[in-house]
């Protein structure tokens, strides 16, 4: 091992085969650091090519699959990336870019474990990995998941998504009664779970953060801005993906909202220190720093989401915590 390949930071990626996760793909491909990685996506197809892309920029790639719509997968790709670090495949986690996430057009679809879909791949799994990830850290690592501007009201999204609605992290989690709505219906329940997921996620990022932090570790929200031209909402009917990929794109124009390629590099420059080096639970939009909404700072909230959310991945983070206890004593 040469002192080039010591001193290349190890970044692992989640989503990186499409959308905003593409645009920080190429971005980590283009970073002078000549970062060695760690990718983690659900399709197999497109996660090869995503790697064969990667090698042929010269870098060093691993990739591992993994559905965060099942918790077991999360903790099987958490089992996986851990045998790398064990086995001196790859180093210690520098930087974790946590970009996966999903939208849906309605609230009615189950995780494999029974929650709601949205609130399954946009929350509780984002929590099984910062939970899972610490301990494949290294000293100085950081963490960065992937916040939005939905989180502040549909107003803050240009309308297109409702406002969020908070709720006992249970009922948030609860998906809708089998009895389909009619399509309006479901698309509003839909953008109501998607923004109510990312209002826990912000919330939850501030206690990820403090338990980072007692082991000299960093973790920051990264809000891309409304990204047009992405994949995120998966079932949208074909017209309406196509007004969302082709006609969208205008409001790239919008101070707002921004385009996976630059809002990717900025996600890379802050996961990787060029920017904000020293800064731990900030929230970092489109490159720039603002303010959360002063409802995810409620300790209160807090507590009873970490409480249920840890609750739901006991089942799944047992190794990980046994590695913790070992590292502590």
């Amino acid at each position: 091992m040469t002192v080039s390949d010591i001193t290349r930071p190890t970044v692992l990626l989640t989503g990186p085969t499409s959308g905003i996760g593409a645009g920080m793909l190429r971005h980590l491909l283009q970073h002078p650091s000549r970062p060695h990685l760690v990718l983690l996506a659900r399709n197999a197809t497109a996660l090869d090519a995503a790697l064969d892309q990667a090698r042929a920029a010269g870098l060093t790639a691993q990739g591992v699959q993994v559905d965060l719509a099942d918790l077991a997968s999360v903790q099987a790709a958490l089992a996986e990336v851990r045998a790398l670090i064990e086995a001196g495949t790859i180093a210690p986690i520098d930087a974790a870019l946590l970009n996966a996430g999903t939208q849906f057009m309605s609230r009615a679809t189950l995780g494999a474990q029974g929650h709601e879909r949205t609130f399954t791949i946009n929350v509780i799994a984002q929590h099984l990995l910062v939970t899972g990830l610490e301990p494949l850290l290294a000293p100085a690592g950081h963490v960065v998941v992937m916040g939005s501007s939905t989180h502040r009201g549909k107003k803050q999204s240009f309308n297109l998504i409702p406002d969020p609605q908070w709720q006992a992290p249970a009922d948030l989690a609860t998906a809708d009664a089998s009895e389909a709505p009619t399509e309006a219906k479901g698309r509003e329940r839909g953008g109501i779970a998607y923004a109510s997921s990312k209002l826990a996620l912000v919330t939850a990022a501030h206690v990820w953060a403090e338990r980072l932090a007692a082991s000299g570790r960093r973790l920051n929200t990264y809000d891309p801005g409304l990204t047009v031209r992405t994949g995120l909402v998966r079932d949208m009917s074909a017209f309406r993906y196509w007004v969302w990929r082709w006609i969208m794109p205008v409001m790239a124009l919008h101070p707002k909202a921004t385009t996976a390629r630059i809002t990717g590099r900025h996600a890379v420059e802050l996961a990787l220190g060029d920017t904000f080096a020293d800064l731990n639970d900030g929230y970092i939009e489109i490159g720039k720093r603002t303010t959360v909404e002063s409802v995810t700072l409620d300790v209160e909230r807090q507590r009873v989401l970490i409480e249920w959310l840890d609750e739901a991945i006991a089942p799944f983070i047992e190794t990980a915590q046994d590695d913790r206890v070992s590292a502590e004593h």
